[in-house]
């Protein structure tokens, strides 16, 4: 029997978020009836599992932090793992400090709740909350991703684990295998030891593995005589174990969230859309090749950052525009059109129609997105269209995994920037009135 839901329901004040970097929802569902992950099998017969659509573009910077601020890349300022500096053609790499909304954590902090974080991307240096943060991709010194400074030394002597070594994980895959169950395992004591041991009204622990996983063996996923189809299977069959042995420590009192911050999928080819803007003129670099973004010619109408973000060289904008504000809308045009005859290019944004904001000045003019196996890329050095590198497998702006227990939405869409409000209203909390994202619990039926 289903009846209304009440925004609060007694007993279950908590949330804990399970995150699973680029897991798909159809992949999930499909390991479920194949027997792989029995106990999310068992969660999906007691809540809501759907596909939700991430960010644009779909990387982990950017969806992380829409994910835990709620808001569009136009109000927290981060567009992807590199952006451009404001005075140059050259490039930063955003962090914890550049994010310019408040956190789930930040806006607990201000209710006296509390707030446990670990490994979540985009979240380095760690910063003070009211609670434990330790951040996950991309850290660079674990001591600083950590606070309080208390928590460093738990960390340090259980052999804690930042991310992966998948640098070379096409050429060593054996030792590839290795570190990524025992990262895993290493995961998985630090999120049980900070659950027993810390006080929380939010938890959220991630998995980053599954994303590294991916990236390099998504064929052997697709090709069941590969050689790492059966690894792959039982790293998923080791995560549901980790699942539940995570859900099972802190009972069912506790609002369930499983998410992932955007889907996968097979690639086929990557695309370096610098390439087609030199050939027709739009683009031209200082040398070849390039070693920076800083080595584009003021001379370019426009040039393309990872992955697939398209800046028109506007006066006025850009330190050295050459591009005149009344010939922007026709250029923006032509481009589009030009880019659409690309194969593997499916959509073209206007920064207007996704990006709304104090720092939407800072977006992208275009973003250039992917839904066919094609993975868009911002290299400057490539003088082909299409080629190949070390990865088999993409993010895809859909399919990305939820599964809410207990309950179920009748939404058409759900979007990864709902998923803030909503923990919020979990908690009894209210919105703050600039979250772009609308809580699932506005229309949506518990589960007796």
């Amino acid at each position: 029997m289903l009846n209304a839901f009440k925004r609060k329901v007694k007993g279950k004040e908590k949330v804990l978020v399970i995150g699973l970097d680029g897991v798909p929802c159809r992949i999930v569902k499909n390991f479920i009836k194949m027997g792989v992950m029995p106990y999310l099998g068992k969660l999906s017969q007691e809540g809501m599992m759907r596909e939700m659509i991430s960010s644009i573009p779909p990387v982990s910077s950017v969806a992380w932090t829409n994910f835990f601020t709620g808001v569009n890349p136009g109000k927290h300022g981060i567009y992807g793992f590199m952006d451009r500096k404001p005075d140059s053609y050259d490039i930063y790499f955003p962090n914890a400090t550049t994010v310019k909304s408040p956190t789930l954590w930040n806006i607990l902090s201000q209710y006296n709740k509390r707030t446990v974080a670990i490994n979540i991307p985009q979240t380095y240096p760690a910063q003070p909350l009211n609670g434990v943060l330790v951040s996950g991709f991309v850290s660079l010194d674990l001591e600083k991703g950590v606070y309080p400074s208390s928590a460093y030394e738990t960390l340090k002597n259980m052999d804690y684990r930042i991310d992966v070594d998948y640098r070379e994980a096409a050429e060593k895959k054996e030792e590839f295998f290795k570190d990524l169950f025992y990262t895993l395992e290493k995961r998985q004591e630090a999120i049980l030891h900070f659950l027993k041991k810390e006080d929380w009204d939010l938890f959220i622990g991630t998995f980053t593995g599954t994303d590294r996983l991916h990236h390099y063996f998504w064929h052997d996923l697709m090709d069941t005589d590969g050689g790492y189809h059966e690894k792959f299977l039982e790293y998923y069959r080791t995560v549901d174990k980790s699942i539940k042995k995570i859900v099972s420590s802190v009972g069912k009192e506790v609002n369930l969230i499983i998410m992932a911050d955007h889907g996968f999928t097979l690639m086929e080819q990557e695309v370096y859309p610098n390439a087609w803007l030199k050939e027709q003129g739009y683009l031209k670099l200082k040398k070849e090749p390039p070693e920076s973004p800083g080595d584009i010619d003021p001379s370019s109408k426009a040039f393309i950052l990872d992955p697939g973000r398209v800046y028109i060289n506007l006066k006025g904008t850009m330190p050295e525009g050459c591009v005149d504000p009344s010939d922007y809308e026709a250029l923006c045009q032509e481009l589009i059109k030009g880019f659409l005859s690309i194969k593997g290019i499916d959509k073209v944004f206007r920064k207007e129609d996704i990006y709304s904001g104090d720092f939407a000045e800072q977006a992208p003019d275009l973003v250039l997105l992917s839904e066919s196996r094609y993975d868009i890329k911002g290299s400057l050095s490539k003088t082909e269209l299409f080629g190949r590198d070390k990865f088999s497998g993409m993010h895809t702006h859909h399919d990305a995994l939820l599964y809410i227990r207990g309950l179920n939405s009748n939404r058409e869409n759900i979007y990864l920037i709902d998923l803030a409000p909503t923990i919020l209203e979990f908690l009894g909390l209210p919105l703050p009135p600039d979250m772009d994202g609308a809580s699932l619990l506005q229309n949506i039926i518990k589960r007796d």
